[in-house]
């Protein structure tokens, strides 16, 4: 990679969405040259996938919480089934395996309390496993 790539991944990084050509114009690269690299990237994994960034808040979902999890037994037999559920769980937006005090650390997009209350019986309280979970409810945004 170069510092075109570089720049090219920064563009897309700020928005997904641009045009070839503005792209191109962007790193002072024809169309087609810019049109190659891109691809290029994509087919090297450097850009593994296009998505569409909701407003959560559009949506109804104005709570957001960060929820860290400790669990009583480790390694991937114990928490598969909290992991599979994590992934079905639609107000879970971001989950991650940690080190450190806690074990994972759940980001959640809610609509509203009673849908957090229901989150964490199906989440929390119904598993075994898991011994202690905190809860962060976030204020404002300040990086996203």
């Amino acid at each position: 990679m170069d510092k075109i790539d570089y720049k090219i991944l920064n563009f897309l990084k700020e928005d997904a969405d641009i045009t070839n050509a503005a792209l191109a114009e962007k790193v002072y690269l024809s169309p087609s040259s810019c049109l190659r690299r891109v691809q290029k990237l994509k087919s090297q994994g450097v850009i593994k996938k296009t998505v569409a960034i909701i407003d959560e808040k559009v949506l109804g979902r104005n709570l957001q919480a960060i929820v860290e999890v400790d669990f009583d037994r480790h390694g991937t037999s114990s928490s598969a089934p909290f992991n599979e559920r994590v992934k079905n769980e639609i107000s879970v937006t971001k989950a991650y395996g940690i080190t450190g005090e806690s074990d994972a650390l759940l980001f959640l997009n809610l609509v509203d309390m009673q849908e957090y209350e229901q989150v964490c019986e199906r989440l929390f309280n119904n598993d075994k496993n898991v011994i202690r979970f905190r809860t962060s409810f976030v204020m404002k945004r300040i990086k996203d």
